[in-house]
This record gives C-alpha cells, sequence and structure tokens, in this order.
C-alpha cells in the first residue's frame, strides 16, 4: 500500500472514531437531560417551543457545542473517504463525487439547523418573537439535511470494500437498513416515529465506529 493510501486510511480511523465518540456523547446528553436537539427539529406551536427552548437552553448550548464540531468531524471525513475510495473506473469515481456533494449538503444544512436554533434560543432568552413559519421551514431543512445524508451513504456502499465480514455488514446495511428505517422516521405514523428514529441513531453511531474498524484493520494490510 502506498505511504498516501496508508496515511489516509489512518485519517479515515481517527475521523471515524472522533465522530462516534461525538454522537455517542450528545445521545448521552439526551438520555440523562431529556433534552435533544431532534425535539428542535419538529413543527409545534410556538408558545411550547419557545418555552422549551428556555427550559433546555444549557442542554442545548452543550449538545450544539458538540453537534458544530461533529459536523466538521463527519465532512472531513466524507471528503478522504470518497477521495480514497476513488480508483480508475469513472462511473465509480462520478459516484464518490455525487456521495461527497450530498454529504456537504447535509453538513451545511446541519451547520445551518444548529445556528438557526441557538438564533431561536437567543430570541426566547431576550423575550424576541419567534415566528410559526421559520419554526416550521426548519423542520422541513432538518428532513432536507437527513436524506441528503441518506444518499450518500446509499452512494458510499457502492463504493465500500466487501472482502470481511464487517465491511459486508456496513455495506449491505447501508443499502438495506440504513434507508429504509431512515424514510420511516418521517413517514410512520407519529406515535412510532421516535423508535425509529432512536434506531436511526444507533445505526449512525455504530456506523461510524464499523468504519473505523474496518480502517484500522487497513493500517495492517
Amino acid at each position: 500500500m502506498s505511504t498516501f493510501k496508508t496515511n489516509t486510511s489512518k485519517i479515515i480511523n481517527i475521523l471515524s472514531l472522533v465522530a462516534g465518540i461525538c454522537a455517542f456523547i450528545m445521545f448521552l446528553i439526551t438520555v440523562f437531560t431529556g433534552v435533544s436537539q431532534e425535539q428542535f427539529e419538529v413543527s409545534q406551536n410556538v408558545a411550547n417551543y419557545t418555552k422549551s427552548l428556555i427550559a433546555g437552553q444549557n442542554e442545548l448550548r452543550l449538545t450544539f457545542s458538540i453537534d458544530l464540531i461533529f459536523i466538521c468531524v463527519f465532512v472531513t471525513l466524507f471528503v478522504f473517504l470518497t477521495q480514497y475510495l476513488k480508483d480508475n473506473d469513472a462511473v465509480l469515481n462520478s459516484v464518490a463525487n455525487i456521495a461527497l456533494g450530498a454529504m456537504l449538503l447535509c453538513g451545511f444544512l446541519d451547520f445551518y439547523e444548529d445556528l438557526h436554533i441557538l438564533v431561536m434560543l437567543h430570541n426566547a432568552v431576550n423575550s424576541l418573537p419567534i415566528e410559526q413559519n421559520e419554526i416550521t421551514f426548519q423542520m422541513f431543512l432538518s428532513m432536507l439535511k437527513f436524506c441528503a445524508s441518506y444518499l450518500s451513504m446509499f452512494l458510499l456502499a457502492f463504493l465500500l470494500p466487501n472482502k470481511t465480514f464487517v465491511e459486508r455488514l456496513l455495506k449491505i446495511s447501508l443499502w438495506f437498513f440504513q434507508l429504509p428505517i431512515g424514510v420511516l422516521v418521517y413517514t410512520a405514523p407519529e406515535n412510532t416515529q421516535v423508535i425509529f428514529n432512536l434506531i436511526r441513531f444507533v445505526f449512525m453511531a455504530s456506523g461510524f465506529f464499523l468504519l473505523a474498524y474496518i480502517f484500522s484493520r487497513d493500517d495492517d494490510n
């Protein structure tokens, strides 16, 4: 393996591990405080939304501090990963470019989401008005963000290696698990969506750790 490939695989391994840890920490914040950013990604009336923002402001600030770092890490990860997986096949290289473009869109929408909710938090604690349409539009952009990530990961599965059991597990789960579960977060009956949301999170976090494992093994080859 070339020095460039070896160094890149180490970077992918580290970035995947850091991304997984960030996701897990945000999950722990939700478990121990009962406050998550996901509850502010859903349209609700202004009074309840404002009250929840004020009540959970400290937990939200902590979560967004980690999430803004997480966004930088997972976008950087996909830059390295898609370029690493390119070869001499023009079609697969195009797939890699589209996968990267979709994840870049996801990252920028994620930045917007965090910063927009922080702006609304600022307005709430300073007794400034929050409009119903901006809450509703936030829900739409959050859904679009995740759908962009679904597309990116579905495409990525065509590029990932499948020599070992773990590699095949990640590849197949990106095709046949993350996409339908991700869709059901939005299309299933509302009283079941929280379950699919939790499953989506578990898959996302475990996916980062699986990727870290795969590229730690890649260093040994």
